[in-house]
């Protein structure tokens, strides 16, 4: 299992360098940077999960409301491999996490969400690469239970204790939280919480494997709409092991000069999201199954950060 899970998501990211969701990339490269017509040419990257789609979306949608040509690959990869293509001009800009980001940089995760943002936007200076101002919202990691199932603790200190007489039971985690530094092995050393036995599943079949009982708890994303659909209960992080993760857009240091008013004409949205609204929008897509790119296109227009002549423009303006 385990080793298939690594080879499925291998696969995914390798097509996510290959292609974009919708809009490929023309060359395989970063912006121009030319202004001609407009604030110029810029490529908006996302990770792969839900949350992180719609976020790539409404990037390239609010962008493309203020007169940029955008082209996108969303979605693209994992965090290492987004990582990868900022650095290396494959794409111009992606939202960050900033407990991802402080583990990019070998740093602990910070249960302060200002704190972090400050922390992780000084380190990443240093290697080139600017944090824009962040959302007002906190996807963090979090561990759930089925709300009525066996498992009565409310919080990971009281699973500790719980665990010591379940030595079997089972938790899911997705293929990138499985491996990360700053999830499972922060469990362990934070509460003494280890899991004799682990399955690997994409992030969205992971609520309905707690729910009908093929996992005693699951890692999760705290603002995932499946949590509620499934009848799952978070537990509650009450040391703050997992940390602050709010995401922010980030872009080479040595190329913002192509997009002088890229923060500001990325200020509107990032006022616009908090933990609330994305949690709203996660479940339009994995509830209601709407795509992202609609899902995103209605909350624009709703907030008035596009028009309606904007969000019925294809890909580019067109």
């Amino acid at each position: 299992m385990k080793r298939r899970a690594v080879a499925l998501a291998g696969l995914v990211a390798l097509l996510g360098w290959q292609c974009s969701a919708n809009h490929p990339v023309s060359g395989g490269g970063g912006g121009s940077g030319s202004v001609a017509g407009g604030r110029g040419t810029i490529v908006v990257g996302s990770k792969l999960d839900t949350e992180a789609q719609i976020l790539g979306r409404l990037m390239s949608l609010q962008l493309q409301g203020k007169g940029y040509t955008v082209r996108t690959k969303i979605p693209l990869g994992g965090t290492n491999i987004i990582r990868k293509a900022l650095t290396s001009k494959r794409i111009d800009v992606y939202w960050e996490f900033t407990g991802s980001g402080l583990n990019l940089l070998g740093q602990r995760p910070m249960g302060d969400p200002q704190a972090a943002y400050a922390k992780v936007k000084e380190l990443d200076a240093a290697k080139g690469v600017t944090w824009l101002p962040a959302a007002h919202l906190n996807d963090t990691y979090a561990l759930a239970v089925k709300a009525n199932g066996p498992i009565a603790a409310q919080s990971l200190t009281e699973l500790a204790a719980a665990l010591r007489s379940q030595p079997n039971a089972r938790l899911c985690v997705d293929p990138e939280g499985g491996f990360r530094e700053d999830v499972l092995p922060l469990l362990a050393s934070v509460y003494g919480i280890t899991f004799q036995e682990t399955t690997q599943l994409g992030y969205e079949l992971i609520p309905p494997a707690v729910s009908d009982g093929r996992c005693a708890a699951g890692i999760v994303y705290s603002t995932a709409a499946l949590i509620v659909k499934n009848g799952l209960r978070v537990l509650d992080d009450d040391k703050q092991a997992f940390g602050a993760y709010t995401p922010a857009p980030t872009v080479l240091t040595a190329r913002l000069s192509r997009w002088p008013h890229l923060a500001e004409d990325l200020s509107g949205l990032t006022a616009a999201l908090d933990t609330s609204a994305i949690t709203r929008l996660n479940a339009q897509v994995d509830v209601e199954k709407l795509s992202p790119e609609q899902v995103a296109r209605d909350f624009l227009v709703t907030r008035r950060l596009i028009s309606t002549d904007s969000a019925d423009k294809g890909p580019n303006g067109r």
